[in-house]
């Protein structure tokens, strides 16, 4: 794990100078829900995928209503502390020292990933530093975590938004960035043809 953190330094240091970085370290990587593939790993993820995730906790929005597996759970005491710091925001994931480009952003709480001491390098299952994602996720990650259980990750969550969450009140717009843009280009596009 240490020479993986090592590695890691290196991609870590050019994304940082691209964007802030809110949060960062090592730990494991778990699963814990699957919009997909609701039977992967040999589990019934259909009632994790019923429930709300924390960072529309004003308005409750379900895993299955955000129809999308880029969701990631983080430590929930230092989500709790502070939704709007870091609901929504992208995460930059390494495993095997090799950087993901997947589209993942923070949307739930993981209470495993805030028991123990942020520096363990043991897995504990009942408290170990890392995240939490869909097992979709998990496999692309590292194709041994459905079997082991969790691997090895270093993280880091930029200050980049990905996905707008309803963190202060009802009735704020929830939803994909990117998906929100197109919608507005194509109505400006509309809007210029008629005039």
């Amino acid at each position: 794990m240490k020479n993986q953190m090592l590695s890691s330094i290196g991609l870590f240091a050019a994304s940082a100078v691209a964007q802030t970085v809110l949060n960062s370290g090592s730990g494991f990587g778990t699963l814990y829900y699957d919009v997909s593939d609701v039977n992967g790993c040999q589990d019934d993820f259909s009632l994790q995928n019923e429930g709300f995730v924390e960072c529309n906790f004003f308005t409750g929005l379900s895993l299955d209503q955000m129809n999308t597996d880029y969701v990631v759970a983080m430590n929930y005491t230092l989500l709790a502390g502070d939704l709007a710091k870091y609901c929504g925001k992208k995460v930059i994931v390494t495993s095997n020292g090799v950087q993901s480009n997947l589209p993942l952003f923070i949307g739930d709480g993981c209470a495993r990933c805030a028991g123990g001491p942020s520096t363990n390098t043991a897995w504990n299952p009942n408290g170990a530093p890392g995240l939490d994602f869909s097992y979709t996720v998990a496999q692309e990650l590292n194709s041994n975590a459905c079997f082991a259980g969790h691997f090895d990750i270093t993280w880091e969550i930029v200050d980049e938004t990905l996905y707008n969450f309803d963190t202060n009140a009802p009735g704020q717009p929830t939803g994909p960035v990117n998906q929100r843009r197109s919608v507005n280009k194509r109505s400006e596009r509309g809007s210029r043809r008629r005039l």
